[in-house]
């Protein structure tokens, strides 16, 4: 039986737990409210009872009332027929003359009224001897005798007789409408007491169903919502959830919707986490990829563009020197799309760093018109410059003039012949922007969506006009990280790009002028002998190249090693006045043998250390430049820099 009491209670638990939250809500509200009901139809009877209990005892007392006034009513009527026959004064009969009218009607009164049958048995009784009564006291009004007689007071007697036996009749009735009165006030006030009761059981109940409606609520409703709370909390910091789920209910179904986005979050988590170590590895690979790339392209890249700038300036001029120059385009062509394509790759990874400061924008602008100045000869073109004094931007500086350069040069490369390109600078709404504006009809509309797409030249690459398809997109994502836009204009030839304008003072441009370190000028001052350059390079054609370099400076007398160790041998032996190294040796890396300068050598601490080395990254050159070399070369090598630089360092002897 036990068992079966709790199987019932179990079922009616889980009915409770999936019904719908609206029909939880109407019981959990009804609850309450029906004890209220209940109580207040409780407290209805009573007071019913009561209004009929206090009715009763105004009856009663009203019988009490039309009893004593029968009474008083009788005695006037036999005392005024008794004065009467003492005096022979027709007066003394108007008592009797008023209660023989007024005795019908409190007769027919007490009828009506009484709902006792002992009291209705006496008043069966009591009416024909009222009507005895009022027949004597008629019969002795109606005495003309003037002394009295055996009759009259027979009559008299008899008279007296009946009415002694009335009032006996009507004290009974009395006593016992008293004893009715008494006991319905005590129901009355039994009532009101129980009335009080009832009220107060209704209060209390009312609270204790409020209080159970509340309590039940909390138990299967809030508590639940606060796991759910909980379990959300969980889901946000992507731990693990234990919802149970033990109803169909609204709650119910939101929890296994959280389960199943726990378990959706906790496969998207390891999917992401499993992405992301692929992603984390293929960026390794793909910065590996660039660094040999750059390294492997920019070697045999050195070579030729360093030949052929020694023949174009060896060869008298005519077709071999053409040939030479041709060479030395298509390298320096090549150059470009391999710095293009390093710096896209390394914008998209994020390995790309900004030095951001505020520069000042005309000198910038200044440059890059001197920078293409000469083009402008090639296609009979030339540039118009109009710029507001005094702009200043926050930017990266050689990154702005790498984009100034591109928007320029494809403005000269792409514009109509014998034009001018235009380009302006000037304020707007906060903003500084710069205009690069052709003669041209401009890109037509269905074009302008391709235009930051790389290796997309629009259908210039079936022109001879030379170019990778990669500077506007290179542009773009510079003016992107720097936070300024580009853009083109819709009805003209004109790119546009805009940076924030900035109102700091201009500082010093260490930047712009890190061509040579600030000591290098110490060198000028040399003694005129004998220079001697150490450098260490293991490719045989750079080794070549610098060998050919080097026949122009008879003073200086260059010492080549192949490897780290070999170096070591010649720095053993003699103290070189400029040490040419590149980075990726046989035996290691040649920053081993600059920190091993800097903190074991101190009679080497003092010469000028250049670098040479396929390695462009920006990180790998500001980590040499905080090392105190002189100056940091790319491969492919520019002559002319190197030229100039080794004049510096070490200038020729005076005659």
């Amino acid at each position: 039986m036990p068992f079966r009491h709790l199987k019932i209670f179990s079922y009616l638990n889980q009915l409770w737990q999936d019904a719908p939250l609206t029909i939880k809500g109407i019981i959990l509200n009804t609850l309450p409210l029906t004890v209220l009901l209940a109580s207040l139809a409780l407290i209805f009877e009573s007071e019913q009872q009561a209004a009929l209990l206090e009715r009763r005892v105004q009856n009663a007392l009203q019988i009490q009332q039309d009893i004593q006034t029968l009474q008083t009513q009788l005695l006037e009527a036999s005392t005024g027929v008794r004065d009467y026959l003492l005096t022979d004064n027709s007066q003394f009969l108007s008592g009797y003359e008023s209660a023989k009218q007024a005795m019908p009607q409190l007769l027919n009164s007490l009828e009506l009224r009484l709902d006792d049958q002992a009291q209705q048995k006496l008043l069966l009784v009591i009416h024909p001897l009222v009507q005895k009564n009022l027949n004597d006291l008629a019969a002795l009004a109606s005495n003309t005798e003037k002394e009295a007689n055996e009759e009259l007071i027979r009559k008299f007697s008899s008279q007296g007789a009946a009415l002694n036996q009335l009032r006996t009749h009507l004290d009974q009735m009395s006593l016992r409408e008293s004893r009715i009165v008494d006991q319905d006030k005590k129901e009355v006030i039994y009532e009101r007491k129980r009335n009080l009761r009832i009220t107060l059981m209704a209060v209390i109940a009312g609270v204790f169903g409020s209080l159970l409606g509340v309590w039940v609520f909390a138990q299967t409703i809030v508590a639940r919502v606060r796991t759910i709370r909980d379990s959300a909390i969980h889901l946000v910091k992507s731990e693990p959830l234990a919802l149970p789920s033990i109803s169909q209910d609204e709650l119910g179904e939101l929890t296994m919707e959280l389960e199943h986005a726990s378990q959706l979050l906790k496969k998207s988590a390891q999917e992401a986490h499993q992405a992301r170590e692929e992603a984390e590895e293929a960026s390794a690979a793909k910065s590996n990829f660039l660094s040999r790339t750059s390294h492997e392209l920019r070697t045999p890249l050195n070579a030729i563009l360093g030949f052929a700038q020694i023949l174009e300036n060896d060869l008298p001029d005519g077709r071999q020197k053409d040939s030479a120059t041709l060479i030395h385009n298509a390298g320096q062509h090549l150059l470009k799309l391999i710095n293009e394509v390093l710096d896209i790759s390394r914008i998209e990874s994020g390995d790309i760093g900004m030095s951001m400061e505020v520069i000042a924008l005309n000198p910038l602008l200044e440059e890059a018109y001197h920078y293409l100045k000469p083009l402008e000869k090639v296609r009979d073109m030339s540039i118009v410059t109009r710029f507001e004094p005094g702009l200043k931007v926050r930017a990266d500086r050689q990154r702005l003039l790498q984009v100034i350069l591109n928007l320029l040069a494809n403005a000269l490369k792409y514009g109509p012949e014998n034009t001018t390109v235009t380009v302006s600078a000037y304020r707007q709404q906060g903003q500084i922007r710069v205009e690069v504006q052709d003669q041209g009809t401009g890109i037509a509309a269905e074009l302008r969506s391709r235009l930051f797409t790389p290796f997309d030249r629009l259908g210039a690459e079936r022109t001879v006009t030379e170019g990778t398809g990669l500077g506007l997109v290179l542009s773009k994502q510079l003016m992107d990280a720097m936070g300024g836009q580009i853009g083109v204009a819709e009805d003209k030839s004109m790119f546009w790009f805009s940076l924030p304008a900035s109102e700091d003072d201009l500082q010093t441009q260490a930047a712009a002028e890190s061509a040579i370190a600030p000591d290098v000028q110490a060198y000028a001052t040399a003694p005129a002998r004998k220079r001697h350059m150490l450098y260490v390079e293991d490719n045989p054609s750079n080794q070549a190249l610098m060998e050919a370099i080097m026949t122009k400076h008879r003073h200086i007398k260059l010492h080549i090693a192949a490897s780290l160790q070999e170096s070591m041998v010649w720095l053993r032996d003699m103290t070189p006045d400029l040490l040419l190294l590149d980075l990726n040796l046989p035996d290691g890396s040649g920053e081993s043998l600059i920190q091993h300068i800097q903190s074991r050598r101190d009679d080497l601490r003092e010469i000028p250390l250049v670098i040479l080395s396929a390695d462009a990254l920006p990180e790998t050159v500001q980590r040499l430049n905080a090392l105190g070399i002189t100056h940091y070369f790319t491969k492919p090598l520019n002559v002319a820099s190197f030229n100039q630089l080794l004049l510096k360092i070490l200038p020729e002897p005076r005659p």
